[in-house]
C-alpha cells in the first residue's frame, strides 16, 4: 500500500511540475527500457527463478551455501546486466529510436539524454530484486516490501532537489504562477523544461541504487557478506538461468506491446504518452485491488484440485473466482468510463496540469477502462493453464496479442484517426482477444467452467451496475452546475458524491435482484458483526 500511494504521489509531482509536456513525453520514453527490463528480467524472471532455488538451497544444504549462491547471482548480474547498461548508453540514440522512431530534434536528443542517464537504474534494481529475494526467503517481508517505497520517496524528494537545483523556476514557476484555471496554460520555455526532467531522471536513478542499498543491512545481520563471485561452474546458479530463460521468453511479449504502444504513441501530439501514463497509472488500481486479489486467492485452490485431477472441482472454482471478478470489476469499470474527468480532475489538475491534460487523459482511461474485465480474468486463466502443466500455451497466446496489437493500433491511430486514447482502446481490444483465446484454449483441455448459472449471474450483475453508474452519472450531472470546479474541496465532492452514491444503489440493487456474490458478501458481514456469544452458541 505504501508502495501504490508514494507511487501516486510520484505522478502526482510530474503532473504539478511538468504537466503533459513534451519533457515529460521524453523521460517516459527514455524510463521505457530499463524500466521494461527490469519488469522483465531483474523482477520477474530472475527473481522469480533465484528465490525457488536459493529456498531449496537454504534447507538442503544450509545458508553457507545459500549464500554462496547469492554471491554467484550478484556476480551474474553485475557482468552481465553492467554489460547491457553499457550497451545501453552507447547505443542509446539507436535505442530511443526503436522506441519512440517519432521523437525528432531537439525532442529526440532530450530522450537520449535521460535514457542515459537512466539505463544504470536496471543494474542498481536488479540488485535489489537479489537482495529483496533473499530477505522473503529468510521470512523477512517487511523492509523488502517497503523498498520501492524508498524507491518512491528518494526519486520525489531527490528529484525535485536536483531539478531546483538545475533549474529553479521549474519549482517556482507552478507554486506562483499558473493555478489550474485555463484551458492551455501559460509554459515555461523547452531549455528549462528539458533542465528540469534532467534533474528528475538523476533523482530516479538515484532512487534505484537506495532501493538496493537499503536492504543490505537487514541481509548483513542474517550473516549474508557481498562477495561477487563467477556464477558458471556451480550448479544451482546454472539452474537459476535455465529456469530464467523460457520466463524472459513468455513474458517478452507483454514488454514487446508497451514498446509498440510507445512507438505509436511518438508519432502522436506532444503530452500523448504522458496522458497515457497519467491514466494506466488509475487502471492498475483496481486491477491491484480485485483482479489480483482474486487470482492470488484462486491459484493454491485450483492447483490443489489439478493435483487431485479433479477437474470437475477446478472449473467450478475458476467459474466461481470468474463471476466474483466481474462481480467486483464490471462496476469499477462502468464508473472510471463515466467519472473519469472528475478523478484525474481531483488527483492531478494542479500546477502546470490543465484542464485541458485532463480532458485528454480522461479520454485515455475511459479506452482503457473498457478492458478492466478481460485484465482481470486474464490474471485467472493463465494461472488455471500453470496448475495444468501448461506453460506454452499461453505464451503463444501473448506472442498472437503483438500480432494482435498491431493490426489494432494501426487501424485505430492511422486509420480512424482517434489519436492517443485509440492507443488505450487498442490495448483494451488486445486484452479481449487474449482473454478469449485463453478461454477457448481451456474449453479444449475439458475445463468447462461457465453454465446457464453463471450467465443468470452475469445478467444480475449487469443490470445492478448499469443502475449504480446511471445514479453516478445523475448525481454528476444534479452537482455539474450549482459549484466551481476550481477548488479541491469541489472536486472532492464531484468524486465522493456519485461514487457513494453509485455503491449504495449497487448494493440496493445487488441484493434486490438476489446476486449471489452480494448475497454471500451480506451474510459474512452479518456473521463477523455478532456478539462472540452469539456466535458461539
Amino acid at each position: 500500500m505504501g508502495s501504490r500511494v508514494t507511487g501516486l504521489v510520484r505522478e502526482i509531482v510530474f503532473a504539478f511540475f511538468f504537466g503533459a509536456s513534451a519533457a515529460l513525453d521524453c523521460f517516459i520514453a527514455a524510463f521505457r527500457i530499463p524500466n521494461l527490463l527490469r519488469d522483465l528480467f531483474s523482477e520477474g524472471a530472475l527473481s522469480t527463478s533465484f528465490v525457488t532455488v536459493f529456498s531449496k538451497k537454504s534447507d538442503a544444504d544450509g545458508d553457507r551455501s545459500a549464500w554462496d549462491l547469492a554471491n554467484r547471482i550478484f556476480g551474474f548480474v553485475l557482468i552481465v546486466v553492467g554489460a547491457l547498461t553499457v550497451l545501453g548508453i552507447v547505443f542509446s540514440p539507436q535505442l530511443v529510436h526503436l522506441v519512440a522512431s517519432g521523437f525528432e530534434g531537439e525532442k529526440f536528443r532530450l530522450a537520449v539524454l535521460l535514457n542515459r542517464l537512466l539505463f544504470p537504474f536496471i543494474l542498481f534494481v536488479s540488485l535489489a530484486a537479489i537482495a529483496m529475494g533473499m530477505l522473503n526467503s529468510k521470512g523477512k517481508f517487511a523492509l523488502p516490501q517497503s523498498a520501492s517505497t524508498f524507491f518512491n520517496l528518494t526519486s520525489i524528494l531527490t528529484g525535485l532537489l536536483f531539478a531546483y537545483l538545475m533549474e529553479p523556476d521549474i519549482i517556482r514557476f507552478p507554486l506562483s504562477g499558473f493555478q489550474g484555471d485555463v484551458d492551455h496554460p501559460p509554459g515555461l520555455i523547452w531549455t528549462q523544461m528539458a533542465r528540469g526532467m534532467t534533474g528528475m531522471a538523476l533523482g530516479t536513478l538515484l532512487g534505484g541504487v537506495v532501493q538496493w542499498i537499503v536492504q543490505m543491512p537487514s541481509l548483513g545481520k542474517l550473516g549474508f557478506r557481498l562477495k561477487p563471485s563467477l556464477f558458471w561452474k556451480n550448479q544451482a546458479a546454472l539452474q537459476v538461468l535455465k529456469l530464467t530463460v523460457p520466463a524472459i521468453i513468455g513474458g517478452a511479449a507483454v514488454q514487446i506491446n508497451v514498446l509498440i504502444n510507445t512507438n505509436f504513441a511518438s508519432y502522436l501530439a506532444d503530452g500523448s504518452m504522458a496522458w497515457l501514463n497519467y491514466a494506466f497509472r488509475l487502471m492498475q488500481f483496481p486491477i491491484g485491488v480485485f483482479g489480483v486479489a482474486v487470482a492470488t486467492a484462486t491459484t493454491p485452490a485450483i492447483a490443489r484440485l489439478a493435483g487431485q485431477k479433479d477437474l470437475l472441482g477446478f472449473s467450478k472454482t475458476v467459474g466461481e473466482s470468474t463471476l466474483l471478478a466481474l462481480f467486483l470489476c464490471i462496476p469499477s469499470a462502468l464508473g472510471l468510463i463515466v467519472l473519469a474527468k472528475p478523478i484525474l480532475s481531483l488527483i492531478y489538475q494542479y500546477g502546470q496540469f490543465s484542464p485541458f491534460d485532463t480532458q485528454q487523459s480522461a479520454l485515455a482511461l475511459q479506452g482503457y477502462a473498457t478492458g478492466l474485465v478481460f485484465y482481470a480474468a486474464i490474471k485467472i486463466f493463465q494461472p488455471a493453464y500453470l496448475a495444468l502443466n501448461d506453460a506454452k500455451t499461453p505464451m503463444i497466446i501473448s506472442l498472437v496479442s503483438i500480432l494482435v496489437n498491431l493490426v489494432l493500433n494501426w487501424i485505430l491511430v492511422f486509420v480512424l484517426h482517434f489519436q492517443h486514447w485509440g492507443l488505450a482502446l487498442g490495448t483494451s481490444g488486445v486484452a479481449l482477444a487474449n482473454c478469449l483465446l485463453l478461454v477457448i484454449g481451456l474449453q479444449r483441455k475439458g475445463i468447462h467452467f461457465w453454465t446457464h448459472v453463471h450467465s443468470r449471474e452475469l445478467s444480475k450483475i449487469l443490470g445492478a451496475s448499469s443502475t449504480a453508474v446511471l445514479s453516478a452519472w445523475g448525481m454528476m450531472r444534479l452537482l455539474d452546475s450549482p459549484i466551481s470546479v476550481d477548488h479541491s474541496g469541489a472536486r472532492i465532492l464531484m468524486v465522493l458524491a456519485p461514487i457513494t452514491t453509485a455503491s449504495l444503489v449497487y448494493y440496493g440493487f445487488s441484493l434486490l435482484l438476489d446476486v449471489r456474490e452480494m448475497v454471500m458478501a451480506k451474510e459474512w458481514i452479518a456473521r463477523k458483526l455478532k456478539p462472540d456469544s452469539t456466535r458461539t452458541k
